[in-house]
Parts: C-alpha cells; sequence; structure tokens
C-alpha cells in the first residue's frame, strides 16, 4: 500500500478530509492537529497537537490496510467523533 492511498482510507474512516502535501497528510478540527508523516521505507507517524503544542507520544505505524481501523480510530478519538 502506498501513503497516497492510506491517507485516502483513513479520510474515509476518520469522516474529514485531510490536507494532503507530499509526504505529510494533516486533519484539523478548530485547535487540533493530526499529522500522518510518511517514514521511508513503509512507515508513518501520528502526531496529535492541541493549540499548538504536540501531545505525546508520537506513534508509528507500518502503511497497511489492516492498520487503517487502528489510525483512524485514534484520530477520530483525539477529534472527539467517537
Amino acid at each position: 500500500m502506498q501513503f497516497d492511498e492510506f491517507v485516502r482510507q483513513l479520510d474515509g474512516a476518520v469522516g474529514t478530509k485531510a490536507t494532503a502535501a507530499g509526504d505529510r497528510a494533516v486533519w484539523t478540527d478548530q485547535a487540533r492537529t493530526a499529522t500522518v508523516t510518511a517514514v521511508p521505507p513503509r512507515n508513518v507517524s501520528v502526531a496529535l497537537a492541541e493549540n499548538g503544542r504536540e501531545l505525546p507520544p508520537t506513534t508509528w505505524y507500518p502503511v497497511d490496510a489492516a492498520l487503517v481501523p487502528v489510525v483512524s480510530k485514534r484520530i477520530a478519538e483525539f477529534f472527539g467523533k467517537r
């Protein structure tokens, strides 16, 4: 699975569309931001921030269709959607 396809699947699962450019996709909701960044060779990092302050921990996942539900759940819960 490629990074862009991973992000497209996350968009559908999270329920909002990311602003994507190159190796980064960003979801925003008022004061909250979730950033998914491609980390070669086949991983992504997921960073969450509130009011401009990054919230630890940044987590890493393989780019794998099976992990879309895990990553999307983390992002959706952060935005209070689940």
